[in-house]
């Protein structure tokens, strides 16, 4: 089938976050299976949930056992057992405000964290990402309590960190509560919140145009692993948040004239005269989001039992249903290609953000300027979704150091998209995105001396050489590997890989030893060549 690659990459935003092959087919996509398509109405503010169906407990006096009926409900059908394997996950339970007119949004927020290291903590820390130049917020801790104890935590890494010091140590298997209160300020489109300028970020954070995007917007705990806790504050060009999975059991009270999106399954439980406040259950995700308009619209699709909501502005009905589309489509053939995607919603959400794409567990955020070009849905929107919607996997579920550690969720996630494009237009489609984006544009980095090994920290590499490394170089090695095992043997070790990994944090070691399980072999001198070295073999 001939393909028409129209630019053979292009930068989404100004940091070129994500590197968008626009890829043309010409009789559009190619129809899938286990697809159900619903197309309700569009949905105004303050009408019923995404998914009404679902079953949600309020917060307040509810009891565990509600909260994990609750939790289930936040998962697939054939996933909700997984709510109970995770007894020592942290929780995290917030009481959310919204303030549209002052920008603010004020928390109240309990964390129940268990030690599952091998060695006693003396602290606990905590990642205020708002404070970041990147997010462009400011947000403000009033009082922090430990198992109903106050302490004094002390700040670090530009007001980005807490270290909040415990009476005694926390033994191995021992749980420990943390009821904190806070207030951020949100980022505006002339008013930076902060006194940093969040000119290098995306927008995840904030309130624009209508829109309030409230990603990362509350204490994060980091993970805590063999280096300590990871609490480098890391570049604003490239991912930050590098957290274990977790519970969130989240109210939100918004102004009635906005809808609320949010990771897991969030509905209205509560409408007063001016405020509705919507309570959301998300189950083992690594982080949470919200995002919440008075223009918000949606059309639906189940697809293997999941709920695909494509959410986007009223007039961008065109945009939205191919989002929708793209979303359903690569949902459907990665569940049935590496593993099923184990939580009950997919939320693919127009936002003013500056990226291309961002994603979080179980919700996506994609450029406003996708949905209408001027001239139409973008070329790259397909593009665009299908990679984040693909981080599902690999970040979401399979968890890993996106600070230290980007190639193992971008690289893969970009390899994977461009596979996605072989298997819905054909081999072409992939030789095509191989060699007019990913190989030119190491041939560039060797030509202009900026070539480095794709498996370094962000930090490491200036801002112009993360993504071309990263996104473009990186996803050469999947692809020699492929060629080196075949195509069956190499969906086999992301079967394995994803398998083995679900919910926790792997390593370049993990994945290795994944590769091995499956061919016998590392395959150690290509790693070497493409993650560890310089370049080819």
């Amino acid at each position: 089938m001939a393909v028409c690659l129209v630019a053979a990459a292009a930068g989404c935003g100004p940091q070129g976050r994500l590197l968008t092959p626009t890829v043309s087919p010409p009789n559009g996509p190619t129809p899938t299976t286990g697809r159900k398509t619903t197309t309700p109405e569009p949905r105004s503010p303050g009408t019923p949930p995404l998914n009404p169906s679902t079953e949600v407990t309020p917060t307040g006096e509810a009891t565990r056992a509600a909260r994990e009926i609750r939790f289930e409900q936040a998962l697939a059908p054939g996933f909700r057992d997984e709510a109970n394997d995770f007894p020592n996950a942290t929780r995290y339970n917030l009481d959310l405000v919204l303030d549209v007119e002052r920008a603010r949004l004020s928390g109240d927020q309990q964390i129940s964290y268990t030690n599952t290291e091998s060695v006693a903590l003396e602290s606990i820390y905590l990642r205020l990402f708002p404070n970041t130049s990147g997010y462009g917020g400011g947000m403000s801790i009033a009082s922090v309590d430990i198992d109903g104890e106050p302490v004094s935590p002390e700040s670090s890494l530009e007001g980005s960190a807490l270290r909040v010091p415990l009476q005694a140590p926390l033994q191995p298997g021992a749980q420990v509560d943390l009821s904190l209160s806070f207030e951020l300020a949100l980022p505006t489109r002339h008013h930076p919140a902060s006194s940093q300028e969040p000119s290098d970020g995306y927008r995840q954070l904030g309130l624009y145009d209508g829109v309030a995007a409230l990603a990362n917007a509350y204490p994060v705990i980091p993970v805590y692993d063999d280096e300590g806790w990871n609490v480098e504050l890391a570049p604003s060009y490239g991912d930050a948040v590098f957290s274990d999975a977790a519970f969130y059991d989240v109210q939100l009270t918004a102004p009635s004239t906005m809808t609320v999106v949010a990771s897991g399954t969030c509905r209205p439980v509560e409408e007063k005269t001016t405020t509705t406040t919507w309570s959301c259950a998300a189950a083992l995700m690594r982080d949470f989001n919200a995002v919440a308009s008075g223009a918000f619209r949606t059309v639906s699709e189940e697809v293997e039992g999941v709920t695909v909501n494509s959410v986007f502005y009223a007039g961008h009905e065109q945009g939205g249903r191919a989002a929708l589309d793209f979303a359903s489509q690569a949902l459907e053939l990665f569940a049935r290609k590496i593993g099923s995607y184990p939580f009950a919603e997919l939320d693919v959400v127009e936002t003013p953000t500056l990226a291309g794409g961002i994603e979080y567990p179980g919700l996506v955020v994609i450029n406003e300027s996708y949905y209408d070009s001027g001239q139409g849905v973008s070329d790259r929107m397909e593009w665009v979704v299908v990679h984040e919607v693909l981080h599902q996997w690999w970040y979401g579920v399979v968890g890993n150091d996106q600070v230290d550690e980007p190639w193992l969720d971008e690289a893969l996630v970009q390899y994977c998209t461009a596979l996605y494009y072989e298997e819905v237009y054909g081999e072409e489609a992939l030789d095509i995105v191989v060699d007019t984006s990913f190989r030119q544009a190491y041939e560039e980095l060797k030509e202009t001396g900026r070539d480095r090994p794709v498996g370094l920290p962000v930090a490491a590499y200036p801002r112009r050489d993360y993504a071309p490394v990263v996104y473009q170089k990186g996803p050469l090695y999947f692809h020699n590997l492929r060629q080196e095992v075949g195509e069956d043997v190499f969906w086999e070790i992301l079967r394995t890989y994803f398998q083995r990994h679900r919910y926790g944090i792997a390593r370049p070691e993990d994945w290795l030893t994944a590769v091995e399980a499956v061919t016998g072999s590392q395959y150690q001198p290509l790693y070497n060549a493409w993650i560890a070295g310089g370049g080819e073999e």
